[in-house]
């Protein structure tokens, strides 16, 4: 509800004819210079420059302190701010200025607000701006009530922002921000009953005010009234041309499935970017990445390819553990953007982290260094990284620097108090873990305070904390995976593998970082933990329900087949991008390859080490894989059907076909043979 108001002198001063300067036309020349700066934007010290010679010449210029005080506000230097409208308060003269003496209180006022943190002070400066605007000017005195009302609402003086918002109706009855400003109040108050009326009587005055519906999904949403409340998002989604996403997710995260299908039907009646982005969105809000990536690349063949593509389907490639596909298409927009974008250098390097491909990472976590020198973020991970590699040294040099250049960042104190921890310097680990309880103060997504809690021998606090940061956001599933890290740590194993499960159960699938997170070191030969990391593996992730097909997505591939003498059909396909050919046999339940096929993977890079799941088993070093050997195959590709992290069998029988029984094509979806015409149909929701 506040008003962006960022310079309010500058957009006052820059389109006025100043009457004194009309007056004294030789004397304010650098005024009408520096106005025209403004206007286009010009350099602020050259600005200040003239305005300071302006000032030297006539001390008194209200106009010309007014001017310099908003440029000062743009600087974030508040104090000289004040000084300079105070002194043009002193200075006003009405013969002299085209602007009523309270837009000066009132800009002080929102300086008070908005960057000093001062609500008494603004609320005083903006009763006295009420009092001296002329009564007849509603526009003005309604602008004035409603940043007025702000700041009640602000320290929850909800009563007195009502008032506010009630004169606002006097002066106009048809103001829907006052509307809403009385309906954020009821929401706030739990009058949710009276709310839902208001915003109805809004919607009639003017049903393209997209507030309505931003704050009647809300309302709708707290009387658990979710299809309803997804309803007016979609529209507050159409009208708005800076919807806030935090909002649709609280409120589309409740029912994505129909969210999901009312999506789809705006996108069959308006065809546009806008809705498919949000498409993507709702499939990524319910960790759907592979339905995510396929409509990335549905957006890459209609627009063409872009950085922002790239590098938000690396995101949901690395998601679901795919680290060589997100690696491939996070480099794709570094390519693009020459090299110089901090973020994709710096995720880029966390990719090659979680996958254990240390090298890599720092050099770009490196290059991160080079682009944001100031900033711990890329020495934290950096550090991290040699640490992984077993060069404690370097980690501390990296840590101390991070500290040195930014001391706000929480994690890096902790990567360095645990670092202390391992040297046995108990005083200086216990002294970072202390900053982190400074700075570390709300329990949300990216808090590590319960760690540094577990470290000081706090873990009662720790455990409660965890449960804060899980409460504050409950379907993140990153929420459950850092339990299950504290858990681990703490020695409640079995603890720890439910709380993993539950974050599986909410969509995590960065298979990459359970693989090489030490965190998880002493669940690994469980064997729950171990079945519990096939099963998800194997489990593909979608967030539509029965009862909306007609709202879901469907995907249909035909592929052509040849059959077989025995009966059986030959089907193309690709596997970890390798085109091969399987046999379609009815009868088979499981996924085998032959050791040829299999050894040929291996030697040239299709199959990976970390692929060989079969303990009892190994590859030689030719390359050669033994009888019974169980492998993961990362995809399965059939036409434009995807299939991800199967298991198979690899046979001593060199002449075995690759085989794929019908139960694991039914995953893909509904299978039909089209006997005349000799295809596979694969119909995919």
């Amino acid at each position: 509800m506040k008003k962006l108001v960022i310079l309010i002198a500058i957009a006052i001063i820059g389109g006025l004819q100043i009457g004194f300067a009309q007056k004294k036309q030789s004397s304010t020349y650098n005024f009408e210079r520096a106005k025209e700066l403004v206007q286009q934007k010009g350099n602020p010290e050259e600005i200040l420059e003239l305005l300071g010679k302006q000032l030297k010449e006539t001390p008194k210029y209200a106009d010309a302190l007014f001017l310099r005080a908003g440029i000062y506000v743009m600087q974030k230097k508040f104090g000289r701010a004040l000084a300079d409208v105070n002194r043009a308060i002193a200075c006003y003269n009405k013969k002299n200025a085209n602007y009523s003496k309270s837009r000066l209180y009132s800009f002080r006022a929102h300086v008070y607000a908005e960057y000093l943190d001062e609500p008494n002070k603004a609320l005083a400066d903006y009763n006295t701006a009420y009092e001296l605007v002329d009564k007849d000017n509603l526009e003005e005195r309604n602008s004035l009530l409603f940043d007025r009302a702000q700041i009640h609402y602000d320290k929850k003086d909800y009563k007195a922002a009502d008032a506010n918002y009630r004169q606002m109706l006097k002066n106009n009855e048809a103001d829907q921000a006052a509307m809403i400003g009385i309906i954020r109040n009821r929401i706030a108050r739990e009058e949710y009953d009276e709310a839902l009326k208001l915003a109805d009587i809004c919607e009639k005055y003017n049903a393209d005010y997209e507030e309505t519906y931003r704050f009647r999904m809300q309302i709708y949403d707290k009387l658990s009234e979710t299809d309803k409340a997804i309803d007016d998002a979609v529209i507050y989604f159409d009208k708005s041309d800076h919807p806030k996403h935090y909002l649709l997710k609280s409120i589309m995260g409740k029912h994505l499935s129909y969210a999901l299908a009312k999506v789809q039907a705006q996108i069959r009646k308006d065809n546009n970017y806008s809705w498919k982005q949000l498409r993507i969105h709702i499939y990524k809000w319910g960790c759907d990445y592979a339905n995510a990536i396929r409509c990335y690349d549905q957006l890459e063949q209609e627009y063409g390819a872009s950085a922002t593509i790239y590098y938000n389907r690396s995101e949901c490639y690395n998601e679901i553990g795919d680290t060589d596909r997100a690696v491939a298409d996070i480099t794709r927009a570094i390519e693009m953007n020459d090299g110089e974008d901090y973020y994709d250098v710096v995720t880029r390097g966390g990719y090659y982290r979680e996958g254990g491909r240390y090298a890599e990472a720092i050099a770009d976590f490196t290059r991160g260094i080079e682009l944001a020198p100031t900033t711990a973020y890329p020495y934290y991970q950096r550090g991290w990284c040699y640490e992984l590699s077993g060069d404690d040294d370097k980690a501390m040099e990296d840590y101390n620097a991070g500290i040195d250049v930014d001391k706000t960042y929480p994690y890096i104190f902790l990567m360095r108090g645990e670092l202390y921890r391992k040297r046995g310097d108990t005083e200086r680990a216990n002294a970072d873990f202390e900053e982190i309880i400074k700075q570390d103060t709300v329990a949300e997504s990216g808090s590590c305070r319960q760690y540094a809690l577990h470290f000081l021998g706090r873990d009662e606090e720790a455990l409660e904390w965890m449960e804060r940061i899980i409460a504050d956001e409950p379907t993140r599933n990153g929420g459950y995976y850092d339990k299950s890290c504290l858990l681990a740590r703490m020695g409640y194993l079995r603890e720890s593998v439910d709380a993993l499960r539950k974050a599986l159960e909410l969509g995590y699938r960065s298979f990459a970082h359970i693989e090489h997170d030490d965190d998880m070191d002493p669940l690994r030969e469980m064997p729950e933990f171990q079945t519990l990391i096939e099963e998800y593996k194997a489990k593909p992730i979608n967030i539509t329900e029965k009862g909306a097909s007609a709202d879901k997505v469907e995907t249909i591939s035909e592929i052509q087949i040849r059959k077989m003498y025995s009966g059986v059909y030959e089907v193309p396909c690709t596997i970890n991008d390798l085109p091969l050919k399987f046999i379609f046999d009815t009868e088979a339940s499981t996924v085998t390859i032959s050791s040829v096929e299999a050894s040929f993977m291996l030697k040239n890079g299709y199959l990976k080490e970390a692929d060989i799941k079969g303990k009892e088993y190994c590859s030689t070093a030719t390359g050669e894989i033994h009888e019974g050997t169980k492998i993961r195959l990362r995809e399965i590709k059939i036409g434009d059907s995807v299939l991800r992290n199967v298991e198979a069998s690899v046979t001593h029988n060199q002449q075995a076909p690759l085989l794929l029984g019908q139960s694991v094509l039914e995953r893909f979806g509904t299978i039909t043979i089209d006997n005349i015409n000799s295809r596979l149909i694969i119909k995919q929701k």
